[in-house]
């Protein structure tokens, strides 16, 4: 499913933490993968107090470091068998991963959330952000540590999958099914509904009906997860895992993760609110930020 991976880096060892999971993506998905490092444009003042000047000179060693950094990174994947090349850019981060990325609508964009800040460096919470905004390609997202690894192997056996009962929701499952086999995962299917108490704040009801509304929800969510689950089972997907919680979707979807060791989590963006239902965007930046996990995302197309 993914030919190419495409893995933007700003020089720092935080940003380079995804580079385990994408060499993990790699050799299981037969993917090549290309390293980017984009030079935000200098300006004529910086340059030399004459404006522009020196201004074509000092753009062109910024690059020329940046394609010496790239090579040197490429070298522990190249030592694995894994087919990577490396290019250097100047211009707007987000653009450059934009349009890279779109060449090849079978490229995945894996990234970290955070890295530095600096002349030739940048903030990539705002770039990622900015990218999954817009790209229609899926992105593989790590919110980094202060000291985690930036090089090695990594381990995963779960992929979680959290849904809310929504079709946009599900459009991740073609992802979560290729991922899963490849990598040979064991898939954990995630639906999050209201407590009773919650439906206080939705109805007028007499109190034993929220009871009663709270075990229809239940009963609709349980058959979606095993209607789902017999379609992953379908194509070839060996372990299957259903779990049905109540609570809050964001924090019950965190401590699922938490709780499974070596997990990536794979959803949409954006799903649908409404009572039984959530919204995926709020709920995968608090998967990103809390859990340490791989996040695999697609930004999800209305239906």
């Amino acid at each position: 499913m993914y030919k190419r991976i495409l893995v933007p880096l700003d020089g720092s060892k935080l940003a380079e933490q995804v580079l385990p999971y994408v060499g993990a993506f790699a050799a299981a998905l037969g993917s090549t993968v290309e390293l980017l490092r984009c030079i935000e444009p200098v300006s004529p003042e910086m340059a030399d107090p004459t404006p522009g000047i020196l201004l074509g000179k000092v753009t062109e060693s910024f690059l020329a470091r940046a394609d010496d950094y790239l090579e040197t990174v490429s070298q522990s994947l190249r030592r694995v068998g894994i087919s990577i090349s490396h290019a250097a850019y100047e211009g707007d981060p987000a653009t450059k991963i934009i349009e890279a990325a779109e060449r090849d609508p079978t490229t995945l964009i894996a990234m970290s959330t955070h890295g530095r800040s600096g002349l030739t460096r940048w903030v990539m919470g705002s770039i990622t952000s900015k990218v999954l905004q817009v790209t229609e390609n899926p992105m593989l997202v790590i919110h980094p540590r202060e000291g985690g690894a930036a090089t090695g192997r990594v381990k995963l056996s779960h992929l979680v999958v959290p849904l809310d009962g929504s079709r946009i929701a599900e459009q991740i499952l073609p992802h979560a099914i290729a991922v899963a086999k490849a990598l040979k995962l064991k898939t954990i299917l995630v639906r999050v509904t209201p407590a009773p108490a919650d439906y206080y704040r939705y109805m007028e009801y007499p109190v034993g009906r929220y009871q009663d509304f709270s075990k229809e929800v239940d009963e609709t969510a349980q058959q979606d997860l095993q209607d789902t689950e017999a379609k992953l089972l379908q194509q070839g997907i060996a372990q299957v895992e259903r779990r049905l919680m109540h609570g809050q979707p964001a924090a019950a979807v965190v401590d699922v993760v938490k709780a499974v060791p070596e997990s990536l989590v794979s959803m949409t963006t954006h799903g649908r609110s409404g009572i039984g239902r959530w919204m995926l965007g709020s709920v995968a930046d608090r998967v990103v930020r809390y859990t340490g996990s791989p996040v695999l995302l697609i930004r999800a197309k209305e239906e």
